[in-house]
């Protein structure tokens, strides 16, 4: 008989593999008691093929024993059958998750969500896998049940066991706040953390577009130019296409600006001019007008003022700036740039400004 329980015991190990995975998310070096526990509980139990092949291999040698040992063979089936039946039954989650306002929901009897955004729940009760697409998501596992749950984003992998934290994805990236308990944490770019309460995070966006869009949410947050600037660089440095380059370098010439480097912002801004490939070299030439013009006076935007006033391109403000630069080297030149002001005025304070100047001679 005990040769039985060895040949059960073999056929229903947990293989290496298994084995393995359970181990690396451990994290025996970080992970707290009650989260060691809990993996634990859900480490996989035996195939129904295993128990199936042990119950044939009872069955048969039960026909050979004595009515004893038939007794005792019938009781083990019996208990082998019963934890078959009564083992708890993996119920897959499918659906969108979506909302324009906050909404709560409870996939599971252990899970709880509340959200505003756009998401996909997958997985299954004991290990719920959720796709955060935008928005914010906050989650409440109940601890110590066994339920391993992970919420992804194109920028961070999120891995609970019993917890209540926050996913927010927006253009910033990956912002994840646990509010009580432990997360992990990886980035899609290779930065790893455990979270404890009270304690946050941000996976930065990885893709040159994605970076694009994260320097610009930042320029209109008003941060620090060189928070902006550093999204921009780490875009540049992700192999963007040429339009998207292109975007990135109009982005960090103007983040330049707002930091007062206006002899940088003008000389990225002629870079860009001599390489453009995507259609904006009009917009490139008013910036490194205005850039010049800061950064070293009429010398500077001269050439680019008299251009877009030549293709009937130049705004109000720009070919008033002409006008003062060239006032004294071309007297015509200054009062065709007023009069034409004048037409591309888009307030009447402006209008009358223009036109005080002109009846004053362009002073």
């Amino acid at each position: 008989m005990r040769h039985v329980f060895r040949h059960f015991a073999e056929q229903t190990r947990a293989r290496d593999e298994a084995l393995q995975r359970i181990e690396r998310r451990l994290v025996p070096e970080i992970a707290p008691p009650e989260e060691v526990r809990a993996r634990l509980i859900a480490v996989p139990t035996a195939t129904p093929e295993a128990e199936a092949r042990v119950l044939e291999r009872l069955a048969h040698r039960s026909n050979r024993s004595s009515p004893a040992r038939i007794v005792t063979l019938g009781t083990l089936l019996a208990a082998a059958v019963v934890l078959w039946v009564v083992r708890p039954v993996q119920v897959p989650l499918n659906g969108a998750l979506s909302a324009p306002e906050w909404r709560t929901l409870q996939p599971t009897p252990l899970v709880a969500l509340s959200f505003q955004g756009e998401g996909a729940l997958g997985g299954t009760e004991s290990a719920p896998d959720i796709e955060w697409r935008a928005g914010v998501l906050r989650v409440e596992v109940e601890p110590n049940k066994g339920v391993k749950l992970d919420v992804r984003t194109r920028e961070a992998l999120v891995r609970v066991v019993g917890t209540g934290f926050s996913v927010d994805r927006s253009a910033l990236g990956t912002t994840v706040a646990v509010t009580h308990g432990r997360v992990s944490v990886e980035c899609t770019g290779g930065a790893s953390a455990m979270l404890g309460a009270g304690e946050s995070t941000v996976c930065l966006p990885t893709t040159a577009a994605a970076l694009l869009g994260r320097a610009r949410a930042l320029s209109e947050a008003g941060a620090a130019p060189s928070d902006v600037l550093e999204a921009v660089d780490l875009g540049l440095a992700a192999t963007p296409g040429d339009s998207v380059r292109e975007e990135l370098d109009i982005a960090r010439m103007e983040a330049l600006a707002a930091d007062g480097r206006w002899s940088e912002a003008w000389t990225s801004a002629t870079r860009s001019l001599a390489t453009d490939a995507g259609g904006r070299h009009e917009d490139l030439l008013h910036l490194r007008a205005r850039y010049g013009l800061a950064a070293n006076g009429c010398s500077g935007a001269v050439g680019d003022l008299g251009a877009l006033y030549a293709d009937g391109r130049a705004s109000s403000v720009e070919l008033v700036a002409l006008s003062d630069c060239v006032m004294t080297s071309d007297p015509a030149l200054a009062h065709g740039a007023l009069v034409a002001a004048l037409d591309r005025a888009v307030s009447d304070d402006d209008r009358s400004r223009i036109s005080a100047r002109l009846s004053s001679g362009g002073r």
